[in-house]
């Protein structure tokens, strides 16, 4: 069993599925430290502050950052997900809509599920899915790279 930490970052409405999401981790061994991401949040990182610290104390201390993003509404959770990558942490997005995925997702995510994908356990152990918004899985992701002159 592993002792490592997962972090889960929901919105209000979400409740229930960030439960259903901590109860997979618990049983692969993960302890699992949960934040909501609320209003606050959103001023938060219109003002450019950073995020509350519960939130940022559950990513620090995560070596995942599960992230549920709902189809409106997702902007308070920008903010977390720009502390999770500046911190180098594993993102993986389960998104109500994967089709309309905020950027820093979209551009940092190890994964992304709809919201209720089966394949969730395999995200747990460590394999990267991305799925369409039928939850079939999308095509391998071409990563633009950078070339130097």
């Amino acid at each position: 069993m592993s002792n490592d930490k997962a972090c889960i970052v929901f919105t209000t409405g979400l409740d229930q599925k960030a439960q259903e999401v901590s109860q997979q981790l618990n049983k692969r061994g993960f302890d699992v430290c949960m934040a909501k991401a609320e209003q606050e949040e959103v001023e938060a990182a219109q003002a450019a502050q950073p995020v509350s610290e519960e939130i940022q104390s559950c990513i620090d201390n995560a070596v995942i950052s599960i992230f549920l993003v709902p189809e409106e509404g997702y902007e308070c959770l920008e903010g977390a997900a720009g502390h999770a990558v500046a911190c180098g942490k594993t993102i993986v997005a389960i998104a109500e809509n994967v089709e309309s995925l905020p950027q820093v997702f979209d551009d940092h995510a190890s994964s992304v599920l709809t919201i209720d994908s089966p394949r969730l356990s395999d995200v747990i152990q460590g394999n990267q899915v991305w799925e369409r918004a039928d939850g079939s899985p999308s095509a391998e992701r071409k990563i633009d790279r950078v070339k130097c002159q």
